[in-house]
């Protein structure tokens, strides 16, 4: 099967396009529509940027955003209630915080995010708006979109390790090992499905309990096999934090293998099928 690919900067390192079974220069075309998509997405929510969207309500505290911004935002809304409260991506503060070594308080939550049409209101001065943890997999569902759209049948969007894969063709995918990058705990064998892998040690500040994960258990890994990405990216974390079970129950599609801090692997919902 003949193979374009297309990598570019994106989610701060690379993002890969890869085509199949089309003409290269059309598919460079296509490809290249669909990387403008990831970066007019980006700026709306990378709260890195001071330009940004996000950036701009996190200021202001009050502000007419866009219908992508709802739409995520209202995900996010769903998991925290599914959760009890445990995925909150009103918890911003937080993350700043501990990236900088300081005692960490937000005495606020997702209740203080007062969503009326398009306009949001921050209603706590704690509140900081992080969607990090969802972002980069509605972002990659959106460039799948756009191949989608433009005729593409097959082929995969790889977002930094978070994959959408699209078509008849089956990807195998390495898993890695919390505690050793350069070793493969597992692989997998998907097609038509998104991956999304979410551990403590993608980002952490001294040590692996103080990773960008707020309110993590006692998991290192989890890796969540869904229809979209957006998906995927969202039960990891909300997963992650909570270990509810009527995540599962409720999402009986989603696949998911979790790696404990003494490295015990647990399957899900019939994850053990992709190996």
């Amino acid at each position: 099967m003949s193979e374009f690919v297309l990598t570019k900067p994106l989610f701060g390192k690379t993002v890969e396009i890869v085509i199949y079974e089309m003409d290269d220069m059309l598919a460079n075309e296509v490809a290249l529509k669909a990387y403008a998509e990831g970066i007019r997405l980006s700026k709306i929510f990378n709260i890195y940027d001071k330009s940004s969207e996000i950036s701009i309500l996190n200021i202001n505290r009050k502000l007419t955003v866009s219908k992508e911004f709802i739409e995520l935002l209202t995900i996010a809304g769903v998991f925290y209630d599914l959760t009890n409260g445990k995925y909150d991506v009103s918890l911003g503060k937080l993350i700043l915080q501990r990236k900088n070594g300081q005692t960490e308080n937000a005495n606020c939550s997702f209740k203080d995010v007062f969503i009326e049409g398009n306009n949001v209101t921050l209603k706590n001065s704690d509140v900081l708006i992080d969607l990090g943890s969802i972002a980069k997999g509605f972002i990659v569902d959106k460039m799948v979109e756009i191949l989608l759209h433009e005729g593409v049948i097959s082929g995969l969007v790889d977002g930094r390790g978070d994959i959408r894969i699209f078509g008849e063709k089956m990807e195998t995918i390495g898993v890695q090992h919390p505690r050793d990058k350069d070793k493969i705990i597992t692989s997998i064998n998907v097609k038509d499905s998104s991956v999304a892998t979410s551990g403590d040690y993608n980002q952490y500040y001294g040590n692996y309990n103080n990773s960008h994960i707020i309110n993590s258990l006692d998991l290192s890994s989890i890796t969540v096999v869904a229809s979209t990405l957006t998906l995927a990216d969202a039960f990891a974390t909300a997963f992650f934090v909570s270990k509810n079970k009527i995540l599962l129950e409720k999402y009986k599609d989603v696949k998911v293998m979790t790696i404990d801090k003494t490295m015990n692997i647990n399957h899900y919902n019939g994850f053990e099928e992709l190996i």
